[in-house]
């Protein structure tokens, strides 16, 4: 591939615009904000960039072909016409993924089974042989985005979701996305300066991401394989150049601090804490929020309370009203991040945020609130 190419990274609502400055630093050009999503231009370098080091990023999408047809013969013979041979062989699997909006077909399904059929007869057309389709772990994943009477169609670079960092051995029931812990990391203005905190850290989420940002260690560091890797013009060399540019630190002046009352969650969180090789900046504890408390000031506490809908609380608005007092009895001269779907419960936290930001944890739309916890009145 020479020149610059366009590229699509796909992100959470609400994470647009650090997405956006993430890769205008990563050496992206003509970044352009979309729904859900960061258009941008570069080269391959720029394209395995993205996969490896992009924390806020949930896939990186290729843009091998843009076309407009006037009916369903036209659209199947625009994708006939992509030589899929150059990036594919027949021994490959495929598999199609369509988002639409407009009525050029009835379902995205049909567009896609049009779509299969195109590339599949094109290489029986070349090679007397056709690929076989895999829905559920394809070697090649393509995607269509139909807008009218409008097409693009792109080549899926990272395979699985990049929120799949690698590193989460243990799963937590309301754990939190990979990709929306590193925004709450980013968004709370923490600065790598002070020690980080999470009372509630359940499996480790945002320790880890935050040890991560703040050892500097890419996002992609633990992942083993990303859908590039199945394309025929994979530069290896390449590849490794990208990997080798991480300048990853051997130390930082702060620790990371993590408690949760269940026994099960702390377990989960060190065994996710030691696959990513971070034992030795997160400690971890066993203990209610109430008995937690910073171990020197100031310092950042970054956290996921339970909202009432995955974890079921007998009481939530006096869980939330004892997560005030925590926050006013232990941990003045601190300042305090907490993400919630549940407005009505942090109400009873009793102290007024200074900041909220829109965020979406799957698909709850929840609030990402500052306080800030002064000693004497101002705390109470």
């Amino acid at each position: 591939m020479q020149g610059k190419e366009k590229f699509v990274a796909k992100t959470y609502a609400g994470l647009e615009q650090i997405l956006k400055e993430e890769l205008e630093q990563l050496g992206a050009e003509n970044c352009r904000i979309g729904t859900r999503a960061v258009e941008f231009e570069g080269d391959m370098s720029m394209l395995y960039r993205a996969n490896y080091f992009c924390r806020f990023a949930l896939r990186i999408l290729w843009q091998v072909h843009q076309f407009t047809f006037r009916d369903n013969n036209q659209f199947y013979e625009e994708i006939y016409k992509y030589p899929a041979e150059e990036i594919m062989s027949v021994h490959n699997t495929l598999a199609f993924n369509v988002t639409m909006s407009g009525n050029m077909f009835k379902t995205p399904l049909y567009a896609a089974l049009l779509a299969k059929d195109a590339v599949c007869d094109r290489f029986r057309e070349k090679f007397d042989e056709r690929p076989s389709v895999n829905k559920d772990n394809p070697d090649i994943q393509f995607n269509i985005h139909i807008f009218n009477n409008n097409a693009a169609l792109y080549l899926d670079a990272s395979g699985e979701s990049l929120h799949k960092r690698g590193y989460r051995v243990s799963s937590h029931p309301a754990q939190i996305s990979e990709v929306v812990a590193a925004a709450m990391v980013k968004l709370s203005g923490w600065k790598h300066d002070c020690d980080l905190i999470d009372p509630m850290c359940g499996s480790g989420t945002i320790l880890i991401e935050a040890a991560m940002s703040a050892l500097n260690i890419p996002a992609g560091f633990y992942r083993e394989k990303y859908g590039f890797f199945n394309w025929k013009n994979f530069d290896r060399k390449l590849w490794e150049k990208i990997v080798n540019e991480a300048d990853i630190k051997d130390d930082v002046p702060i620790n990371f601090y993590g408690s949760d009352i269940s026994t099960r969650f702390i377990g989960m969180a060190k065994a996710n804490v030691q696959e990513a090789r971070l034992s030795d900046f997160v400690r971890l504890q066993r203990c209610a929020m109430s008995e937690s408390a910073p171990k020197r000031t100031p310092a950042y506490l970054i956290f996921n309370p339970p909202y009432g809908e995955r974890l079921d609380m007998e009481d939530i608005e006096d869980f939330y009203k004892q997560i005030g007092n925590s926050l006013k009895q232990k941990f003045a001269g601190c300042t305090a991040f907490l993400i919630s779907s549940n407005m009505e419960a942090v109400k009873r936290i009793g102290l007024h945020p200074s900041k909220k930001t829109t965020l979406y944890n799957g698909a709850l739309e929840c609030k990402f609130l500052r306080y800030d916890l002064y000693a004497g009145s101002k705390a109470k």
